[in-house]
């Protein structure tokens, strides 16, 4: 029998099985995603590259390099900027988070329809890389996000969440420190998790918790990968718990005239202890 805190985790992805709450696997790997990036403003993105830097360093000697998520917001896109071509040539991967840093679930399905396909265009442009995965901002989304997602070609049919409620946007509690603390509790087989650029202050924590939380994770066990590696790192035989929607068979809505009601997914808990 599966351990209450699992069953938990199982009866989440049940409720909102058109979300990715974290990979149905017994391997050690864990996604890395930064949300917010880059920082508006900052002509030099230097403080979107404190957590390249911080990654960099990292890998300088480990046995695994990480390599994580980056889910970009296009209207902080700098002009002349090289930063999603840095990020790419890092080992990264490059995800949609929309235009803006709003909540789009609160949008008419035809104005999100134009703040998804902006930020894909806009991205897409920019790299010439295909993208995989959308994660809607603040964490709420509806039906018609779903499907305007799905009818996108190379889109994974599931909205990319996470195994844990972001801790470090609470200010002023949120400190490296605690950031690290926080992430470490939820440590597990598949788990996802979210860490933030799109300011100075949010980089500069998320650069400052990151070697801690790396070595830590490395000490028990783990490989720090991007969100399509954990995703396809899963083998047909892979147990999918109820509710966690395969590419292609979800069902498909009709697109209502007003926004539907948001979806907005409670914090689930590690379904496992991480391996010995």
């Amino acid at each position: 029998m599966a351990p209450p805190h699992h069953q938990l985790l199982t009866q989440v992805a049940r409720m909102f099985p058109d979300a990715l709450f974290y990979a149905p696997t017994q391997a050690p790997l864990v996604a890395l995603t930064i949300d917010d990036v880059p920082t508006p403003g900052d002509r030099d993105d230097t403080s979107t590259r404190l957590i390249l830097t911080a990654l960099d360093r990292h890998n300088r000697t480990a046995e695994h390099p990480v390599r994580a998520t980056f889910f970009v917001i296009t209207d902080h896109l700098n002009p002349g900027s090289t930063i999603l071509q840095d990020i790419l040539a890092s080992g990264h991967e490059i995800a949609n988070h929309g235009t803006t840093d709003t909540t789009p679930a609160i949008l008419q399905p035809a104005q999100f329809a134009r703040h998804f396909q902006e930020a894909h265009d806009r991205i897409t442009e920019l790299t010439q890389q295909p993208i995989r995965w959308y994660r809607p901002g603040r964490g709420f989304y509806n039906q018609a996000m779903v499907n305007q997602m799905r009818l996108t070609p190379g889109y994974e049919s599931l909205v990319a969440l996470a195994s844990m409620i972001p801790f470090d946007t609470l200010q002023p509690l949120s400190t490296p420190n605690l950031n690290t603390w926080y992430l470490a509790q939820f440590i597990f087989p598949g788990a996802i998790f979210v860490m933030h650029g799109g300011s100075l202050e949010r980089c500069s924590q998320t650069a400052q918790a990151l070697p801690a939380l790396l070595k830590l994770i490395d000490r028990q066990g783990y490989r720090v990968v991007t969100l399509s590696d954990l995703y396809d790192s899963l083998a047909p035989e892979d147990p999918a718990p109820e509710g966690l929607v395969s590419e292609g068979l979800a069902p498909t809505a009709k697109t209502p005239a007003g926004p539907p009601p948001p979806h907005r997914p409670q914090p689930p808990v590690p379904p496992s202890q991480p391996p010995a």
